[in-house]
């Protein structure tokens, strides 16, 4: 298994309808723009401290794919890893990839982090048992979202 950041010689094509299939599995609890994935990509591509896109393969075979983003924790006193989304294709579930990611994760540290957060939709039962079986534990505090509008071309 290879877990290797996406790099801008690489076609996004893969990882975009992984992304997609993703957000039909497990949508999100509010719309989201899916024409919007490939400036992610660019995004991360064009400035690799703000975070990569990891794609997952076995035997040259794209079988998954992962956002890690990094921000400093005043209350952890380091950098956070957050993994903004993880997805294994279904045909390559229940081989123990994503476990193997996480260990990946907790072995080379990128971004040097002091801990590794992510979220999971209340639903997801077997991806929750998942990360409790590896070391995740809920927090106390729960994660309060508020969407900003759209900037208007003239505030740009």
């Amino acid at each position: 298994m290879n877990f290797v950041a996406l790099t801008r010689d690489e076609d996004p094509s893969e990882v975009l309808a992984m992304m997609r299939a993703l957000y039909v599995e497990d949508p999100a609890s509010f719309p989201v723009d899916q024409g919007r994935f490939p400036h992610t990509i660019e995004f991360l591509l064009a400035d690799p401290s703000r975070g990569s896109v990891i794609v997952f393969t076995q035997e040259r075979v794209t079988c998954g794919y992962a956002i890690l983003i990094p921000y400093w924790s005043n209350e952890f006193g380091g950098t956070m890893l957050f993994v903004d989304e993880v997805f294994v294709v279904p045909e390559a579930r229940n081989r123990g990839i994503a476990h193997r990611f996480f260990e990946f994760l907790a072995e080379t540290r990128p971004f040097d982090p002091v801990a590794i957060a992510l979220e999971v939709t209340p639903g997801n039962l077997r991806a929750q048992s998942l990360y409790h079986s590896i070391g995740f534990h809920p927090r106390r505090n729960a994660t309060l979202i508020r969407r900003l509008p759209a900037r208007s071309a003239a505030a740009e």
